[in-house]
């Protein structure tokens, strides 16, 4: 898995200007699959009370933020440390890691 992030949208578009299909982002550039998130909320640490209760203040993160599911080695420029908890990632990425499940189980279990 791979985060990328731009200045802004312009920038992205002109990263990806490549792949760009009449003016369509892809859903994949070879054997990557692509993932446009745009802006990025994250918690601020405040909260903010509501009729339905508590919730976190968001904020954005800098930057427009894209999502690879591999390395394509010309938009590797792009490419920022992995976030601690990633709000989105691949169906079957090593990101995020399945709980582990013993092979056998004893009886009194």
């Amino acid at each position: 898995m791979r985060y990328l992030r731009f200045e802004s949208l312009s920038s992205a578009t002109t990263a990806f200007e490549n792949w760009l299909i009449e003016g369509r982002w892809p859903a994949h550039i070879g054997r990557s699959a692509v993932d446009m998130l745009g802006i990025v909320l994250r918690p601020t640490g405040e909260m903010q009370s509501t009729p339905e209760g508590d919730v976190p203040v968001m904020a954005p993160a800098p930057g427009w933020h894209v999502n690879l599911s591999e390395r394509v080695p010309e938009l590797q420029q792009y490419e920022i440390e992995p976030p601690a908890t990633p709000g989105r990632v691949f169906a079957g990425s090593d990101a995020v890691q399945p709980p582990r499940i013993p092979a056998e189980v004893a009886r009194w279990q």
